[in-house]
């Protein structure tokens, strides 16, 4: 397989009811930021948590993304909507293993529930698969993260191994629960 390098890649990837695009500067938005500063959509997000969210760091993170070699950054466009209403990570892209990690952050709730997050990531994970050629794709999710969970699960992954206390939580140590979309293609 020839070497993929995804630095400044503009990729769409068509969903139902949507879109998902790699996400640039200029998509950065008030509603991103205040989302990432709200404790319902961050309290699993502990590294946003952190810190209080501002233009500039949510600023940098997009701009990580769209210039690394390995990683992309999609943004999800829920219909005709101007501005995205979340965020799907596919990073720490390996193309000697074929592996890679998946994020997904719905920022505005107006949309949870609504089937937008599993639509992405199968998207996502289809790209990843069947064109970067990939043939494990990893989620993982605090155990008390019931549903992250259920909604990889729901996008076809399956769960692989629980490591215990590996993460804290909220100050008290927590269960990580590895999920993945796999396929022998190799």
């Amino acid at each position: 397989m020839a070497m993929i390098n995804l630095a400044n890649k503009k990729i769409e990837l068509p969903i139902q009811e949507g879109v998902l695009k790699t996400l640039v500067r200029e998509d950065v938005h008030q509603g991103y930021i205040d989302g990432l500063n709200d404790s319902e959509v961050n309290n699993f997000l502990v590294g946003v948590a952190q810190s209080k969210q501002t233009v500039g760091s949510v600023a940098s993170f997009v701009e990580h993304g769209f210039v690394a070699a390995n990683e992309m950054v999609f943004g999800i466009w829920n219909k005709n909507e101007p501005m995205h209403c979340g965020t799907v990570r596919l990073h720490g892209i390996d193309l000697y293993h074929h592996t890679a990690h998946i994020g997904v952050c719905l920022f505005n709730k107006d949309v949870w529930g609504i089937g937008l997050a599993k639509k992405s990531i199968c998207a996502v994970t289809d790209w990843g698969l069947n064109t970067l050629g990939l043939r494990w794709i990893e989620a993982g999710a605090y155990e008390e993260n019931i549903a992250s969970v259920k909604l990889f699960e729901r996008a076809g992954y399956q769960k692989k191994y629980t490591v215990e206390g590996k993460y804290l939580l909220h100050g008290k140590a927590s269960n990580a629960v590895v999920l993945a979309a796999c396929i022998d293609h190799i």
